[in-house]
């Protein structure tokens, strides 16, 4: 009688090793999305001067459409470009007002220069007494770097300009597009009245040769990327004289169908790599199994049974006597685990086990749950071991 030596994988235990080879594609795919959406192509929050001119470049392959929006509605401009426009252009304008700094605060407004651009301040205080207030051009938004007075070495100054007896002037030339912070630092206990007037000659982007172009006056304006391309664009902003800050905001719209293909990528080359180790591993088995075989050739596969001798034993002696070595012809590895009556006469690939005679380890690879009796794992090929 033929007996079950083990239970038959569930659906759901297919179901779980399916699931096994998509979750590493699609963690990755997930990683690369968020890192690229809320990192590289995150939404920008973009602070813009008078007269300004800011070059970006984007990728049509990741974004296929850029917004910008305005709530202000100042009018700010956003130009589109196939090939990256010349810096050529420039404008000059001046701006003159009376600050009052607190104590301990600082005071001014900011700009957006690209390279080349000059910055001339004149400033007079009217009180006498306040040797600790400063006059200083920053760069950047956050790392508050201040730039040295007629120096070549922007980027790594940290320098301030002092008035000198209530009066002073100062010029700056910009070496880094970036934005700046133009004001008066006040490190006295009291405020100070001041007049400053700045006088920028700013180099601007051409915009002649634009391929698009947009306004924000109704709040926001978008454009559209076409695909592979990569493209320019320029942000510009008016001179209406407004130095409380132009705040923008700049948004990407992802092309889905981008990121659709890096998934089917990445999960194609996962699946080839799987399949390669698995390849690889079976044939480590055959030839580990093949190796054995070989060292093992002059020892006979077939156990030597001994004749058995009954020197006035009954039957029943010898009944017990060949129930026990079936016994431990099974629990030696010898009998099939399947119908009990074979020896194990084959091995299974990938895994290498030998657990059934040939004729039940190819109704197992014949059924529908083709997973080894020893390792449940899935059966590929079925190999007969050739016994002399």
């Amino acid at each position: 009688m033929n007996r079950p030596a083990f239970q038959s994988p569930s659906f759901s235990y297919r179901w779980q090793e399916s699931c096994s080879f998509l979750i590493a594609p699609l963690t990755l795919w997930l990683c690369v999305s968020l890192s690229l959406h809320y990192g590289y192509y995150g939404n920008l929050h973009l602070m813009l001067g008078p007269n300004s001119s800011r070059l970006l470049k984007e990728s049509s392959i990741f974004v296929e459409t850029i917004q910008v929006r305005d709530d202000a509605k100042k009018g700010v401009l956003l130009y589109g470009f196939s090939e990256k426009p010349e810096l050529t252009l420039e404008t000059s304008w001046n701006v003159s007002n009376y600050l009052i700094v607190g104590s301990y605060r600082r005071q001014g407004f900011s700009l957006w220069l690209n390279k080349g651009s000059r910055i001339h301040l004149r400033w007079g205080v009217h009180s006498s007494g306040f040797s600790d207030l400063q006059v200083v051009v920053i760069k950047g938004e956050q790392d508050f770097e201040t730039l040295d007075p007629n120096s070549t070495n922007s980027s790594k100054s940290l320098v301030f300009s002092s008035p000198t007896k209530g009066n002073g002037e100062a010029e700056y030339i910009i070496e880094e597009d970036d934005s700046y912070y133009v004001g008066a630092v006040n490190m006295n206990p009291k405020s100070v009245i001041m007049e400053l007037s700045t006088n920028v000659l700013s180099k601007m982007y051409d915009t002649s040769k634009a391929a698009s172009k947009c306004s924000t006056i109704n709040g926001s304006c978008s454009l559209e990327l076409l695909f592979p391309n990569s493209h320019y664009l320029i942000l510009t902003t008016p001179d209406n004289g407004d130095f409380d800050g132009w705040y923008i905001e700049l948004s990407f719209i992802a092309r889905l169908a981008t990121y659709v293909v890096i998934l089917g990528i990445i999960l194609v080359a996962i699946l080839l790599i799987l399949k390669y180790f698995g390849v690889c591993e079976g044939e480590r088995t055959v030839e580990q199994v093949t190796d054995e075989v070989r060292e093992n050739e002059t020892s006979p596969l077939l156990p030597e049974k001994a004749i058995p001798f009954s020197y006035g034993t009954g039957e029943e002696e010898d009944s017990e006597s060949s129930m026990h070595g079936s016994s431990e012809d099974l629990y030696d590895g010898k009998i099939c685990v399947i119908c009990y009556d074979e020896q194990r006469n084959c091995f299974f690939i990938p895994c290498g086990h030998s657990a059934t005679c040939y004729t039940c380890a190819e109704r197992i690879v014949e059924g529908e749950n083709k997973v080894c009796p020893i390792c449940r794992r899935l059966i590929h090929k079925v190999r007969r071991l050739f016994i002399p």
